[in-house]
């Protein structure tokens, strides 16, 4: 977990100097402190979400993300207690016995406002961490930015750090679980079900392996997992080839992917290029004139 009176005086520290590079280089530990506090409790979520599922890289989005596919603990407060005593011997079974025993507090995890993250972590990028692009009424250019925005900035993330209390984090969910082993790499892939109510997608967590999933119910009201993948025939045999629907993702235009037949051996080759399809529309004018024929 991070330390964050660590960052704080190291940040202060720059702050103190008030010179142009230093203000510039405590804006930078104030970005990397903000991304860091995101990306920690993202890595506590590893076993549920794949990176290649992330739809947004900056640090909000993915806590966001988190937090509506999976358990919105992630950017909450809550405290958490421990307890060893039981009732006539046996575990408490009710709200009230459990509330009726003692408990040990192990910690509390802080809330995480999202936000004011996103604010604080655009704020002092703007004016420490780019150089403005010209134009005709510019003057001349500066490495720097101005000293005092940055220095404003800076506190703000100040103050927002010494907010954070908290000494423990906690990732995964309470709640009922659906999963399943990749059928390429056998790594387990699992959702919380109350996000699975209708059509999912989800790539396996393994970052070395291709393969992505749907999950959807069946007639039977049961969970269903679908290999996502684009079906080719076979040159030499027209059996059909399988390449997953992720392999696709990163190729560019008159890039190549072999597939080597395991039936026939035969070696193939997907190149990709754009496809036209021409959908015939008429215009408003013709179907006026069909409307007055009437």
């Amino acid at each position: 977990m991070l330390d964050i009176p660590k960052r704080i005086k190291l940040i202060s520290s720059l702050l103190e100097q008030d010179t142009e590079q230093s203000l510039t280089y405590a804006a930078l530990e104030c970005r990397l402190t903000l991304e860091y506090l995101c990306y920690e409790r993202f890595k506590l979520y590893f076993s549920y979400l794949s990176e290649s599922d992330l739809k947004n890289w900056q640090p909000k989005h993915i806590i966001k993300q988190i937090s509506d596919d999976i358990d919105d603990n992630v950017s909450k407060e809550f405290s958490i207690s421990i307890s060893a005593e039981k009732i006539d011997g046996r575990l408490p079974k009710t709200k009230e016995e459990f509330e009726s025993i003692k408990y040990t507090a192990l910690g509390t995890q802080s809330e995480l406002k999202l936000n004011k993250l996103h604010q604080l972590w655009n704020g002092v990028s703007n004016v420490a961490l780019h150089i403005p692009v010209p134009s005709i009424s510019s003057g001349d250019l500066s490495i720097y930015g101005d000293k005092d925005t940055i220095r404003k900035k800076v506190n703000d993330v100040v103050s927002f750090l010494s907010g954070i209390k908290g000494n423990l984090l906690m990732g995964g969910t309470f709640r009922e679980e659906f999963g399943f082993n990749c059928f390429a790499c056998d790594t387990k892939i699992k959702r919380p079900v109350r996000n699975l109510q209708h059509e999912t997608a989800v790539s396996c967590i393994n970052p070395r392996c291709q393969e992505s999933y749907v999950i959807q119910k069946d007639g039977n009201d049961e969970f269903e997992v679908i290999r996502r993948v684009i079906k080719f025939l076979c040159a030499g045999c027209n059996e059909d080839l399988e390449v997953p629907t992720r392999l696709f993702r990163e190729l560019r235009f008159d890039q190549k992917i072999n597939i080597n037949c395991g039936k026939c051996n035969t070696l193939s080759e997907v190149i990709m290029r754009p496809l036209m399809k021409s959908t015939k529309v008429e215009s408003p004018h013709n179907k006026a004139l069909q409307r007055t024929s009437r």
